[in-house]
């Protein structure tokens, strides 16, 4: 019988059960992850998967072996936005884009799990909660069995951004339950030593804060009839702008907490343009997310897809003000004032150059998911092909800026000319896009607020 060793180093992979040949690609993985030293077999096995499970719903598993490797080649390079920690979120984005709804469950949550915790580590916790909520229920499932526990790791990423000592408190309170009790849930024997790990962490953080009593922190809801529908609809999606959003959706009060105040008295011409900015955009945001709630209660029509279009449209301006404020708070020697999200962080603006002191140097982790939350949207500019539903997203924004997009909602609708289709979306989609477009605002907006709030302590 081969051991995995011997399949991991064969030079004819046909010859193994797929089982056998994923699980050597496995061992080789474990290898790198001990010596820092890439298996020379390890390219060679990952790309025969991929040929092997080319078409089949297994498929993604291959890729996430590629990330895996990708994710230990990136601990080895001295920058944190190595080209290998751009090439694993892209794989990412590209798996979770590509293969929703279209894959077994347990391939599905696989793929979820993974995603979310690369989007923890680099600070973007708000987008990896809301990838765990994604997951299919599925029993005896050892990547669903995590869930809960992966909840309470994110959540402790998360408390590091909240200064407020009671809300940073109540957020590694519901940490620490979450790990504790998904711990009991995970049959794996090494899946639960990791959490039990992050569970003694979380402890730590929470007796590092001293005693606080979370209990008494009852925040009433002063708001009924169609006024409540909204405020309950806006914190069930997490679009409110509000700290406690993400820790308690249900009990937190349904208001938008998000502000700026500046404090340099000595600057006060400066600070009372950047107070109006941000209020403008927080103004800016909330309209547009009213707009939204309204035209998704509305039944199918020409003027619902049109409603749908503005807020999905408009709601790429808000990711420009972001980089602008941006701009203005750090002072950047801007060559280019118009640029935008994809451009701010990089000398004269341009992608190809290094990256700016501001952003090359930050200790700052709410900054950095900025950073990170900018490249899902625009692109990495260290990768040479992009993934097809951020090349989609942008597409169809040009389209219904400069031109025309149909949303179509029968086959025969569907144009039979690849340049028209161009020109269309379903009903589906646009719903779809236009509530992923402004959660992705609100999260761009909360980063912003998080990495203000750092800088000023």
């Amino acid at each position: 019988m081969s051991t995995l060793q011997d399949i991991a180093q064969s030079d004819d992979y046909g010859q193994f059960d797929l089982k056998e040949v994923y699980q050597a690609a496995q061992h080789l993985l474990q290898q790198f992850q001990k010596t820092r030293t890439a298996p020379e077999k390890l390219n060679d096995i990952i790309d025969h998967l991929k040929k092997r499970l080319e078409g089949q719903t297994s498929y993604p598993l291959a890729i996430l072996l590629e990330t895996s490797q990708m994710g230990i080649m990136h601990q080895l390079q001295k920058e944190w936005n190595s080209p290998m920690k751009q090439r694993q979120l892209f794989l990412f984005e590209s798996l979770y884009a590509q293969f929703r709804t279209k894959v077994p469950a347990t391939i599905w949550n696989q793929i979820c799990l993974n995603y979310a915790e690369a989007l923890i580590y680099v600070g973007r916790s708000l987008d990896g909660l809301d990838v765990l909520e994604q997951m299919t229920e599925a029993e005896n499932d050892p990547s669903y069995e995590r869930k809960d526990a992966e909840r309470g790791w994110g959540l402790l990423f998360y408390s590091t951004f909240l200064l407020d000592k009671e809300q940073k408190a109540e957020a590694l309170h519901l940490s620490r339950d979450l790990i504790r009790q998904g711990v009991d849930k995970i049959s794996n024997t090494n899946g639960r030593a990791l959490y039990e790990d992050r569970l003694k962490l979380a402890v730590k953080m929470l007796e590092d804060i001293g005693p606080v009593d979370v209990t008494g922190s009852y925040k009433p809801n002063f708001f009924d009839g169609r006024e409540r529908e909204y405020r309950d609809w806006c914190a069930k999606h997490h679009l409110l702008l509000n700290d406690d959003n993400e820790i308690d959706p249900v009990g937190t009060m349904k208001t938008d907490t998000l502000s700026y105040r500046h404090k340099d008295a000595n600057d006060k011409e400066r600070g009372v343009f950047l107070e109006t900015f941000m209020d403008s955009m927080i103004t800016e945001f909330t309209a547009l997310r009213w707009n939204l709630f309204e035209a998704l209660e509305q039944e199918p029509s020409p003027e619902r897809n049109e409603r749908l279009k503005t807020v999905y449209r408009q709601s790429f301006s808000l990711f420009t003000k972001t980089a602008q404020f941006v701009g203005h708070y750090y002072q950047l020697d801007m060559k280019d004032p118009r640029a935008g999200m994809q451009r701010i962080w990089f000398e004269d603006e341009q992608p190809k150059n290094p990256l700016k002191p501001f952003i090359r140097d930050t200790k700052n982790g709410a900054l950095k998911a900025l950073f990170w939350h900018s490249k899902e949207l625009f692109g990495y500019e260290q990768s040479k092909t992009q993934n097809l539903a951020t090349v989609r997203s942008l597409l169809l924004r040009d389209q219904m800026e400069r031109s025309f997009v149909q949303v179509i909602t029968k086959q025969d609708e569907i144009a039979k000319t690849g340049d028209l289709r161009k020109h269309q979306m379903t009903q589906i989609e646009l719903e779809r896009m236009a509530m992923s477009n402004i959660f992705k605002a609100r999260n761009a907006m909360m980063y912003l607020g998080f990495a203000i709030a750092m800088e000023k302590k």
